[in-house]
Order: C-alpha cells, then structure tokens, then sequence
C-alpha cells in the first residue's frame, strides 16, 4: 500500500495524546484539536540567511480569491491565471536530470514538527497541510518566505470508515454530489496561497469514478492541481484527472510506513532508482523527526547523483501510466 489510510489518524492521535485504537473517530475529537492550540505556536520568524533568498512571494493573489461565507476560495482569475501556477515553486522546466518530488504530510497539528519541516528541509520539499489545522494561514505564509509551495490534505473514504474516521469534512460514497462538494469546498476556504490537495485515506472513494468525478471537476475548474496519494492500487484518481485534463501527479511510493532510518534510506534508493527508470518519482512521507533527519541527510547527495529535487508542481502530468510503487 502506498499510504497507509490510518496514517493521518495515526498522526492527529500522537499529537492530541491519544492512544491510538480502532474505532477513533478524528472527527469526534475535534474539541481536544482546539485546545491543542497553544502547542500549534504561531510561526516563529525565519532567520535571516540563504533560505530568504528563496521565499515565495506573499499570498494569496487578491485576483485568485472567490469570497464566500465559508471563507476564500482559489479561482481561476480574469486573466486566465491559475492558482496552481501562480503559487507553485519556480523550477527550471528545461532540466533534463531525473526529478525527484517529496511531499510531506499531516503539517499545522503540532508546532514542532510543522516548524521542523519548514526550517530544516530546502524549499524544493513540498507540504501538505492538515485542513484542521489552527492558524493555518499562518503557517501556509511561513512555509512559503521559506520557499515551500503548499498542498492541502483532502480526505476521502477509507475502506474501513467508519471504524477508521478521517474527519467531519470526509468525501463519502453515501452522500450524494452537492453533499461532497459542500465539504470539498469547506477544505478549500480554510487557507489560501496553495497549489492543490492531495488525497488522504480514500482507499474506498478514490476507486468510485461517480464519485470522484464531480470532485475532480470542481477541483479543475478552481485552477488546482491534484494529487493521488494512491492509499489503493484500485484507484482511479489518476486516470480520471489525466481524461478531464486536471494537472494531476500520483505518489509512487510511502517513506516512513516503517519509521526507521534504515526503512526509510531503503525508501529513498528506491525513488532514485525509479527517477532514473522513468525520469520522475514522486514520495509521500508524514513529518516524523526520523523522516526530517533522514530527508536532510539524503537531498545534498542529489546534485552529485545527477538528479535533481522538484517541487511537486514541477512533475505535474509528466508521470507515465503506471502502478505506483508499493
């Protein structure tokens, strides 16, 4: 399995103290979210140093805003600009090395660990925020003056839901098509300066094209790009956003589903090996220390390994058809 649908529930668990148990609704847990507040700290300043030089320009774009009662949603603006692309990382499109993108997960529920990824990890790794998460505005803008671009966690049915509840907001199969935009759309209001949303669990509704198509659409026509964290290899999300032309990438395989540094290292030379088989490889990790450290120690070795590190809007649509490495 290329992530693990209980991964995210896992994380929320550790970092309200939960003792993890099946059964755990995240959605029930809510309350014990906010009072997690004061360990979700506000940003601390960057330090001035290398890393400002890199820092994305402030967001969001007023003319990439659709004021709503939920709150802001990303459009489409009147000269034809997409959020996807007006917020992405700067990469060199013409770079013929082997690209290489790592997205990591579960950010804005604990404040050291959402510092860690953001201060101790170059901006060409990409973060995906936890939608729950308080002040996230806040550290959407940090991450980006320290050149991250941004991705919002989506969550979808698992197979096991309701034993396994990703949240309030989840996309469900029994609800029907207004009922699942409605809480796409409350996703999406809770930040903005993001390029898209990665799905979270899902093993169950990433494989019902009915289902997702609908959400797909919306997702499109907002100017976002989507990404398939593939908990399922009987996912469809892929396919379906290559046939309506979302700019879409799928996660090829899970860093830490073992949360050790030899697990993880063995992860990392299979990407290396898998960008130089296809020309790119895409990784999804949680922002476990062990995975920080290991991420930090590996990325200087790219450059003398002729490969080179891409922010996740750098490989939309360029992946082959293929099944995601497990």
């Amino acid at each position: 399995m290329a992530h693990l649908d209980g991964a995210s529930t896992r994380a929320a668990q550790a970092v309200i103290g939960a003792e993890p148990a099946a059964g755990v609704c995240i959605g029930r847990l809510a309350a014990a979210r906010e009072a997690s507040q004061q360990a979700a700290l506000p940003p601390k300043p960057l330090p001035e140093g290398p890393g400002k030089a890199e820092a994305l320009p402030p967001a969001p774009d007023p003319a990439l805003v659709e004021p709503t009662a939920l709150g802001p949603l990303p459009r489409i603006g009147p000269d034809g600009r997409k959020p996807w692309q007006a917020y992405a990382r700067p990469f060199d499109r013409a770079d013929k090395r082997p690209r290489i993108a790592v997205l990591l997960s579960g950010l804005g529920l604990s404040g050291a660990a959402t510092e860690a990824a953001i201060n101790d990890l170059p901006g060409a790794v990409t973060l995906g925020f936890n939608p729950y998460a308080p002040k996230l505005d806040e550290w959407i803008g940090s991450a980006r003056a320290a050149g991250h671009e941004v991705f919002l966690s989506l969550a979808m049915e698992p197979v096991d839901y309701p034993r396994v509840d990703p949240g309030p907001h989840t996309l469900l199969i029994s609800l029907d098509r207004q009922q699942n935009l409605e809480r796409l759309q409350w996703v999406l209001s809770r930040g903005a300066g993001y390029v898209g949303v990665v799905t979270s669990a899902g093993s169950r509704f990433t494989t019902s094209q009915a289902d997702l198509l609908p959400i797909l659409d919306e997702i499109k026509a907002r100017g976002l790009m989507f990404v398939d964290s593939r908990s399922t290899e009987n996912s469809v999300a892929g396919a379906v956003s290559k046939s309506i032309g979302l700019p879409r990438a799928v996660n090829d395989l899970a860093l830490d589903l073992q949360a050790s540094r030899d697990a993880i290292d063995q992860r990392l030379q299979q990407l290396e090996q898998l960008a130089r088989q296809t020309g790119v490889a895409i990784a999804l990790g949680e922002i476990y220390p062990v995975t920080i450290e290991r991420l930090a120690q590996w990325i200087p070795s790219l450059e003398r390994k002729g490969i080179v590190l891409a922010p996740i809007s750098a490989t939309a649509d360029m992946q082959p058809d293929r099944t995601a490495k497990k």
